[in-house]
């Protein structure tokens, strides 16, 4: 009885360990004020370091933000042309 129990806990200590991380949701900020040039369009899937904002500035286009984690572009704030502030969330990202 006393294995059969052990062996329950085990199994379900198991499965809790399998279970997939949620979802959660990033918003991204540019660094950058100026006139966007680009940005991740909707459902892209992106990696940590990809530009997800491209701005032009004084020194040209520039990444003004990009994605430090795995996910899908979940919602565009921007639009090519717009003009951004910096500390403005541009994008949100959904990880894995």
């Amino acid at each position: 009885m006393k294995k059969f129990r052990r062996l329950a806990v085990l199994a379900g200590l198991a499965g809790l360990m399998a279970m997939p991380a949620a979802a959660a949701d990033v918003s991204y900020t540019t660094v950058l004020s100026g006139s966007v040039v680009s940005v991740a369009p909707v459902g892209a899937a992106v990696k940590e370091g990809d530009v997800l904002l491209t701005v032009n500035s004084l020194a040209g286009p520039m990444p003004a933000a990009r994605s430090d984690k795995d996910g899908v572009v979940k919602t565009v704030l921007v639009q090519p042309g717009s003009q951004v502030q910096q500390g403005a969330v541009v994008v949100v990202v959904e990880t894995k």
